[in-house]
């Protein structure tokens, strides 16, 4: 015998409704998670090179006989970004007349009849890799902080 259904019945009986709900929008949270994940490891990861850099720069700005010391600076850097693999230092010195923006030579009198002023510099690169392939988003991306600072 055939059991007539009706659409109230079916509208009342709610048993497992909650499961295929759940089953449906599971991707869409795993997703929206997976994101929130890249996007956070990214801050962070931009965040640790910037102290990298910045920590490389002190090093070379404490003592003047820090200022030449580039494999110092470099490693300082390093060191400070142990927390990250695979991430690179390069460190310099240069002289300049108005505050680190432009350099000129070091050993002249070109800044208005007084000498230039050193700086060092210390520039970190990471490469970032996402945990997924995202449409429209780099699978790698390249972040890369200055840092800049008067030797003392």
């Amino acid at each position: 015998m055939l059991h007539k259904v009706s659409l109230r019945g079916l509208w009342r009986d709610r048993k497992g409704s909650s499961l295929v709900e759940l089953a449906l929008l599971s991707p869409v949270i795993m997703l929206l998670f997976c994101a929130t994940t890249d996007f956070a490891r990214v801050v962070y990861a931009g965040i640790s090179v910037a102290n990298a850099a910045r920590a490389g720069v002190q090093y070379g700005a404490l003592t003047p006989g820090n200022s030449g010391d580039t494999a110092g600076m470099k490693q300082a850097a390093l060191a400070d970004a142990a927390d990250l693999s695979n991430v690179t230092a390069t460190a310099g010195n240069f002289c300049s007349c108005d505050g680190g923006v432009s350099e000129v030579d070091c050993s002249g009198t070109t800044c208005s009849g007084s000498a230039p002023s050193g700086y060092v510099s210390v520039t970190a690169n990471y490469t970032f890799d996402t945990l997924i392939p995202w449409p429209g988003v780099p699978q790698q991306i390249i972040l890369a902080r200055t840092a800049k600072m008067r030797a003392q």
